[in-house]
């Protein structure tokens, strides 16, 4: 079946400006009546990622929320927001982020996601056994406000991947080591959460996002604009497209595709993909291009053929927080050294995601970095 995605400019997070354009873009894939009704119970699911101010870039802005709850009251609906931040908790995180203060004034409900539950449909084409949190469950509509930024490991971070953080905290180091060091099984996990969850509505803060060494110590980078659609999927095919790459280089898409999802043709509504191609845009290294290579060669050449995580010693304040939430615990103190044991590192840069200095970032290894300069 056909779906729509609408893009709306809009230059800024001056509250007035971003309710219009949220208006403005949801009222061109028909209404917040088609999605929100009297009494229903809303979620909003913003990116809530990491404690950091709204000016980094690394959290959904809280003009977006402010305008959303607005949005979903008029609608008859009674909004809440959730999300599993990476580090601390979502009071705290939220409160960082500018989001708790909205939250506050407005009168909206802070949801910890931290009940576990397996939804009453099982999960996914992949994996049956996917439990996300009971709020999502108990929801009667789900609104994803993701935000427009890089991601090291799946190389953006827009409407699907936005959904992982509805599996609870503790949760999610056990799928990046179900996952290990394959990128396409991470890939699928998120698909299929995406399938688990099918969000009603989905709109992307990309007034300004982020590039380069995302999704957490990236630059802040103007792209003035909304997007939403009733389906994430196609909302991330189409920033593929105004960023001038295949669709299929974004993993969760191809991955879709090959289980027949996300093939049908896209109505593109409001402003044109070809007045608006971002141009200059720093994608972030991957950890793991795939090569192709036998299997006897690319193990021995996986160091030189990968990413992987690097600590700037001088940056770095010794918290430990990427120690703790390594999955296959491959960080250790030595000293006043933290140092990776990179034949247990999966690259699932759970490290770099955490990190709030900054002070890990993703080096290609000799291969990669020869290529580089071809």
């Amino acid at each position: 079946m056909k779906s729509s995605v609408s893009i709306v400019k809009c230059q800024n997070y001056e509250e007035a400006k971003v309710l219009s354009a949220l208006r403005q873009s949801i009222g061109l894939i028909g209404g917040i009546q088609n999605y929100v009704k009297k009494g229903s119970r809303v979620l909003l699911k913003p990116n809530l990622l990491f404690g950091k101010s709204p000016e980094k870039a690394v959290t959904t802005h809280p003009s977006i929320l402010r305008g959303m709850i607005q949005i979903v009251r008029e609608a008859g609906g009674v909004p809440s927001i959730g999300d599993s931040p990476s580090v601390g908790s979502l009071t705290w995180t939220a409160e960082k982020a500018g989001i708790k203060a909205v939250a506050d004034e407005m009168k909206c409900p802070l949801v910890e996601f931290n009940r576990p539950a397996l939804p009453p449909k099982g999960g996914g084409t992949t994996f049956k056994q996917l439990e996300v949190d009971q709020a999502v469950l108990e929801a009667d509509v789900i609104i994803n406000l993701p935000k427009f930024k890089t991601h090291s490991l799946t190389l953006l971070t827009l409407g699907v991947k936005n959904l992982f953080g509805c599996v609870p905290g503790p949760k999610k180091p056990l799928w990046h080591l179900k996952a290990g060091k394959d990128q396409k099984t991470f890939a699928k996990i998120l698909v299929d959460i995406y399938e688990v969850i099918r969000p009603s509505l989905t709109l992307l803060d990309g007034i300004v996002g982020m590039e380069g060494n995302g999704p957490n110590s990236g630059r802040p980078i103007p792209i003035g604009l909304i997007l939403a659609s009733g389906d994430s999927l196609s909302l991330d095919q189409i920033v593929c497209d105004l960023l001038g790459i295949s669709r299929e280089s974004l993993l969760t898409n191809r991955v879709a595709f090959e289980q027949g999802m996300g093939r049908d043709p896209i109505d593109v509504l409001g402003e044109k993909i070809e007045d608006l191609k971002i141009s200059n845009f720093q994608f972030p290294a991957l950890s793991q291009p795939n090569w192709n290579l036998p299997g006897f060669l690319s193990k021995a050449l996986k160091n030189a053929l990968t990413s992987k995580p690097v600590i700037e010693g001088e940056v770095c304040e010794s918290c430990d927080r990427c120690a703790e939430i390594c999955p296959p615990k491959a960080l250790a103190r030595r000293g006043e050294d933290l140092v990776f044991d990179y034949g247990q590192c999966i690259r699932c840069l759970c490290c770099l995601e955490v990190c709030p200095e900054g002070a890990i970032s993703n080096k290609p290894g000799w291969a990669l970095r020869l290529v580089g300069r071809r």
